[in-house]
């Protein structure tokens, strides 16, 4: 079949016409199509004089797709016989590229909304498999029914639900959060809009839905509420925690004129009263000293627990002298026997360290930390007194500065080194990852504590080099391990590294080890200064392939916006919740919050500091993913994990 076209149809195809002139109709269609067996037919069909029209797919000259509106017309000669076929086309391209995006995004509504359309008197017209999937309806279950069956009977019969519908009929849209039933009873939450559909006349006909199911949002956000409420009081004693106590300081420490006195006490040999009597004893003394404490308070100030025997008064505005007169009646009152269930009686002293704004510090960690000093010092005195902290800083400010100079020289000296403690996964008991834990052999001191060490390294920005040395060692360490993941503790300091993304993924790199095996923890305080900053740092660090942690979630500020809006792989409990669990006054509703949470969004849970097999149970039972501590591992030199790996064949360790 010869071809003979216009100049019109030349332009739209984009040849000239000593290109086309002769040649066959197939020249514009691509192979495939040319070759197949409809095409013969097709002009089989012509030839017999068969009329064909349609919307056809062609090929210009330079490749491009040309839709055409056309129809093929067989042209017969004196006798009956088809001689030619003539075509009138219209080029219709842009019509089918939107049809097609138009169509695009009809399929992309149904692949993420629930859709339902409604008569105007609330019967379901048509839904969407993804809306019936929601309620667990089928389609002939809901279709031809009213919407009332989706609202239980109490908001069915109610004039918020008659207006409602009032409403749509009138031709005004609707939204917002809505409760729902599905067909098994069980209540949904949808976020949803209702829009009126208008015909020709400007009249509404009909109502098309829109909707998400955002139940688990709803319980998320109920779980996370009352975690909250958990979050900021001590289970044995409902005091005040540390996070609430940071909190209350921070708010009167604001004020440029705000002052503050900080009481840090202990309880004097609180352990043996618990070996001599028992832990109901010593719930019972905790909770009484407590309530003493609180007494002894005005409204303004506050008591909060800070650890097992541990409590801390901060008093807003409070002098000199007054600071004595309540250290006094501190030592007083606590000291007053103490009356148990069983008719017994005990006693218990008390001893207290000291600061004030602004000689001691002008922030809670400031405060608090100049009060533990001067609670060490009223231990060393003999306990049971008070000790001010004002004439140590000098020799505490001379010890650091020391010890920053040490940590220098131990950097080059090859001083610090790396432990390793194993993480388990609770149903296996098989261990899955190591957290890289560093360590100072001081050659005079011997092994100095990292609570003591790293605060300093932070201060004085040594924890940057420090940080890099961890990063690559626990990196080239851990790549000897197959399958086994190492956890490396990130400082806020090292946080705010322009290089950090280089960093890690250069020791990623020179280690060999696979990123997915590389998990990375930060504290609540990273997100908290900077939380545009830290999305920006996780993005790329998730780029790279490496996991994220939250570490001792639960003693900060705990936010549900951290964990839904920062691409974390892994929840760590704070060890402080673990160590409550099997105590009488127990902290395990504020873990079975937490666990809900990390399920409620995906995410795995490792419970820090796992000591007993009650705790242990415990954590299982309620569904914990991963455990770390005493119970299963210690902190370990890397030959030692060599040993487990080569050993256990990763089978389950017996606790």
């Amino acid at each position: 079949m010869q071809t003979f076209p216009n100049e019109n149809f030349l332009r739209r195809m984009c040849y000239r016409f000593a290109e086309v002139r002769g040649k066959h109709h197939r020249m514009f269609l691509p192979p495939e199509a040319a070759n197949c067996p409809d095409y013969q037919q097709f002009w089989s069909d012509l030839a017999a004089g068969t009329h064909r029209s349609g919307e056809f797919k062609r090929l210009g000259r330079d490749g491009r797709e040309v839709w055409l509106q056309a129809t093929y017309n067989p042209i017969r000669d004196m006798d009956g016989r088809v001689f030619k076929v003539v075509k009138y086309a219209t080029d219709v391209t842009e019509q089918k590229i939107q049809q097609a995006d138009f169509q695009g995004q009809i399929e992309a509504i149904h692949k993420s909304q629930d859709v339902t359309v409604f008569s105007l008197d609330g019967k379901v017209l048509d839904i969407n498999d993804r809306a019936l999937a929601t309620l667990g309806y089928s389609r002939g279950d809901v279709v031809g029914h009213p919407h009332s069956m989706l609202v239980d009977r109490d908001t069915a019969s109610s004039t918020a639900y008659q207006r409602f519908w009032q409403d749509l009929r009138a031709g005004r849209h609707q939204s917002g959060l809505f409760r729902r039933q599905g067909k098994d009873g069980r209540e949904l939450w949808i976020q949803a809009s209702y829009n009126p559909i208008l015909d020709l006349n400007g009249r509404p006909f009909k109502v098309v839905k829109y909707a998400t199911d955002v139940s688990a949002n709803v319980a998320l956000a109920n779980a996370y509420e009352q975690a909250q409420r958990l979050a900021v009081l001590d289970a044995a004693t409902s005091l005040p925690n540390r996070a609430k106590l940071t909190a209350f300081m921070n708010a009167n420490l604001d004020n440029a004129a705000g002052t503050m006195a900080a009481f840090y006490l202990d309880l004097d040999h609180f352990g043996q009263l618990n070996q001599a009597h028992g832990t109901l004893v010593g719930d019972r003394v905790l909770g009484e000293v407590a309530d003493r404490l609180r007494r002894l308070l005005r409204a303004e100030q506050m008591v909060a627990r800070v650890g097992g025997d541990e409590f801390v008064i901060a008093a807003p505005g409070m002098g000199p002298d007054a600071v004595e007169r309540l250290c006094q009646s501190i030592l007083e009152k606590v000291a007053e026997p103490i009356e148990c269930l069983d008719g017994q009686t005990v006693s218990i002293t008390v001893s207290v360290g000291v600061a004030m704004t602004p000689s001691d510090g002008g922030t809670p960690d400031e405060l608090l930390r100049s009060a533990d000093i001067a609670l060490a010092s009223c231990k060393r005195q003999g306990r049971n007194g008070r000790s001010y902290h004002a004439e140590e800083i000098n020799t505490r400010m001379q010890e650091e500065r020391k010890l920053v100079e040490d940590m220098h020289h131990g950097l080059s000296a090859e001083h610090f080194f790396l432990e390793f403690q194993p993480r388990f996964e609770v149903a296996t008991r098989k261990m899955r990852s190591v957290e890289a834990l560093v360590r100072w052999s001081h050659p005079e001191r011997g092994r100095i504590s990292p609570m003591q060490f790293i605060p300093l390294a932070e201060q004085s920005g040594l924890i940057l080099p420090l940080g890099d040395w961890i990063l690559q060692r626990a990196c080239r360490t851990a790549a000897r391990w197959p399958g086994v993941g190492v956890s490396i503790n990130l400082s806020p300091v090292q946080f705010s590294d322009p290089n950090l993304i280089q960093k890690v993924s250069q020791a990623i790199r020179e280690a060999g080890i696979e990123p997915r095996h590389v998990e990375l923890e930060v504290t609540e305080g990273v997100l908290v200064a900077d939380s545009r900053h830290a999305l920006e740092i996780f993005g790329a660090l998730k780029a790279i392939g490496v996991k994220l942690a939250i570490d001792d979630f639960g003693t900060g500020y705990s936010s549900l916006s951290y964990l839904r809006n920062f691409p974390f792989d892994v929840i760590k409990i704070d060890r402080s919740f673990v160590r409550d669990l099997d105590a009488h006054h127990s902290s395990r509703p504020i873990v079975q919050a937490i666990l809900a949470l990390g399920r409620a969004l995906g995410l795995s849970v490792t419970a820090e500091g796992v000591e007993t097999q009650a705790q242990f149970d415990l954590l299982a039972a309620d569904g914990c993913d991963e455990i770390q501590g005493f119970l299963l591992g210690m902190p370990s030199p890397a030959e030692d994990i060599d040993k487990m790996v080569a050993t256990s064949g990763n089978k389950p360790l017996v606790g």
